[in-house]
């Protein structure tokens, strides 16, 4: 009896990148083992005439390609020799259409079976990726402006959405369900200087989604300028913070008697740090 182990059976990628599934095979018997191999896909999908490429390696001598779609979905079997107290390795790289959409889902049923039956579904589930695009320093609104014009008038679909975060400078984030696009994207935008390799998931980029609270950023001391209310415009000197109540307290420079004044953080732009910045007490 062969024990059998896999890497992972639930991916999410995108489009276009392949799940790589591993399966070891070990064979602790003082004879050869002999084991067939099934894999039976089901597909949901908004077109089910889509085909899904798997790649095989381990089962033959060559490494087998085979096409499957929700309007074909063929059954793969194999026979598995492993040898006495030997392991073996089979490699399956399952690739999603490239014209797939965000929530296309496959399961592969996959079956070993000896002396006894062992089953694991390997779950496919198309989402989108988020690729970062490099671009010159300060040009990062004008190049994501510029990508989302073109993707829009080539009819992109693939692309969802396009930001240049304001505290990542020299970059542009591209959600999209095909990665391999961006490249066609960005050729001939100015400013754009390239991908940068590998994707990231929304998890790796959420800090940048999120803004940091003014206050956050701003110390007693520091030159700001009121951008809200009936100073509007005026410059004034940090005297003091609240963060619980994401407050300021400042005093205005061109005033005649040195009134203090309280305003939400928001309120406020940093203009120039101040000597004793970092001190918050």
């Amino acid at each position: 009896m062969l024990e059998i182990e896999v890497n992972e059976s639930n991916f999410r990628i995108p489009a276009g990148r392949p799940a790589e599934v591993v399966f070891i095979l070990k064979n602790r018997e003082n004879k050869k083992e002999s084991a067939k191999l099934k894999i039976e896909p089901e597909f949901k999908m908004g077109d089910m005439s889509l085909e899904w490429r798997i790649d095989i390696e381990g089962v033959a001598k060559t490494k087998e390609s085979i096409l499957v779609s929700g309007e074909e979905p063929k059954t793969i079997e194999y026979t598995i020799d492993v040898q006495k107290q030997k392991n073996k390795d089979v490699f399956i790289h399952i690739y999603p259409p490239k014209a797939s959409e965000i929530g296309d889902m496959a399961i592969f049923k996959t079956s070993i079976e000896d002396d006894v039956a062992w089953s694991k579904d390997i779950t496919i589930t198309v989402e989108s990726a988020i690729v970062a695009i490099k671009t010159q320093i300060g040009q990062e609104v004008k190049v994501a402006r510029e990508l989302g014009l073109k993707a829009k008038s080539k009819g992109w679909n693939e692309i969802y959405a396009i930001l240049a975060p304001f505290n990542l400078k020299g970059y542009v984030l591209v959600e999209t369900s095909r990665p391999d696009k961006v490249l066609s994207v960005i050729r001939g935008v100015r400013g754009a200087k390239g991908i940068v390799r590998g994707e990231m998931k929304l998890e790796d980029v959420k800090h940048y989604l999120t803004p940091t609270p003014t206050i956050t950023t701003i110390s007693k001391g520091d030159i700001v300028e009121l951008v809200e209310g009936p100073f509007k415009g005026e410059h004034a000197r940090v005297i003091d913070l609240d963060e619980a109540k994401n407050e300021i307290t400042v005093e205005l420079f061109e005033a005649m008697v040195p009134i203090p004044i309280t305003v939400k953080a928001e309120a406020v732009r940093l203009i120039e740090r101040g000597e004793d910045n970092g001190s918050n007490s």
